[in-house]
């Protein structure tokens, strides 16, 4: 859409739907079976450029963020698996991106609101991940958004960088202190189809509050109908000036696609959010499979996922077998 020469604006959208079916032990020895409906995704996207290759512009919100009620998911016992939680409604949080681009030869600097470059998974788009969700690491440490400034750039066939400067705050919040959150991601692609990354992540400046510091590296490789991603996230967060808590993870998941359609897939992970703390260390096991109608523009997927705390403190631990149905489409 546009005159050429005045720029362009272009509309798209990522609609996606599940259906949940849960098992877990709240309290050993009972059990809780719970089966629900989700409206998981809405996102509606505007993005283009006002001065053609001089100045961009992206915004994007998600719909279904405003139906959630006045719930929130909090990590259950050992952080395997969620409980429900009363808290306030996510309603203004419906605004997910907002940022505008100046492209340059050597750098693309944005300022706005947008993905931290930590966990190829949480930066990279929720259509394009294997399972219906990301791995629990994953959500745990990446998927986040921040309001600041990113300078990024793909350099030749075998270099690529994104380093940022954010508030630390979190999405659609201001800032709450003087300190700044900083990142480097750097990438590698020595062979057709295979992406080397790795990540620094550190608050910046006055130390004596809130900090959050991060390691990451992430290996992927798509071609062949092959997919395979290998990811270690590592982080030591403190509150207050109080001793950092130490916690890490790692995920590896494969997919192959079979006929064109066929897509079998199998994860495994490992979290442990506090290496000092006993019963919080857990593991998940997942297989799945998708119908590809068209990639990942039209996809049906089944996922199944299995979270084992028997080889810590189980009394502290949830053990938890959930079932998810992703029904996708996109444009």
């Amino acid at each position: 859409m546009g005159k050429e020469g005045n720029g362009f604006l272009q509309f798209s959208a990522l609609l996606q739907f599940w259906f949940v079916a849960s098992r877990q032990s709240v309290r050993p020895p009972e059990d809780e079976t719970t089966f629900n409906f989700r409206l998981r995704r809405a996102d509606l996207r505007a993005k283009g450029d006002i001065v053609p290759e001089r100045i961009q512009y992206q915004m994007m919100i998600d719909a279904a963020r405003a139906l959630e009620p006045n719930q929130v998911e909090a990590a259950a016992p050992g952080g395997s698996g969620t409980v429900k939680a009363t808290g306030e409604s996510k309603a203004l949080t419906i605004l997910q991106e907002f940022f505008i681009t100046f492209p340059t030869e050597f750098v693309d600097v944005s300022i706005g609101q947008y993905k931290i470059p930590l966990g190829y998974e949480g930066y990279n788009s929720a259509s394009k991940t294997l399972f219906p969700e990301r791995a629990p690491i994953e959500r745990y440490y990446g998927d986040r958004r921040d309001i600041g400034i990113r300078l990024e750039k793909k350099i030749g066939e075998y270099v690529g960088y994104s380093a940022g400067i954010f508030n630390g705050s979190g999405q659609n919040r201001a800032d709450e202190d003087q300190a700044k959150d900083g990142t480097l991601r750097l990438e590698l692609y020595p062979i057709k189809g295979l992406t080397l990354a790795a990540v620094g992540y550190a608050t910046l400046g006055k130390r004596k509050g809130t900090t959050r510091d991060r390691l990451e590296g992430d290996v992927r490789y798509e071609g062949h109908d092959l997919l395979v991603l290998a990811e270690y996230l590592a982080g030591a967060d403190s509150h207050d000036g109080a001793k950092a808590v130490f916690g890490h993870g790692m995920v590896v998941q494969v997919g192959y696609t079979l006929f064109g359609h066929l897509q079998p897939m199998a994860r495994i992970g490992e979290v442990e959010p506090d290496t000092e703390t006993s019963g919080d260390h857990y593991r998940h096991y997942e297989g799945g499979v998708a119908w590809l109608f068209q990639r990942n523009e039209a996809k049906i997927t089944l996922g199944v996922a299995g979270y084992d705390p028997t080889h810590t403190d189980h009394k502290k631990n949830v053990a938890k077998t959930e079932a998810t149905l992703l029904v996708q489409a996109g444009f």
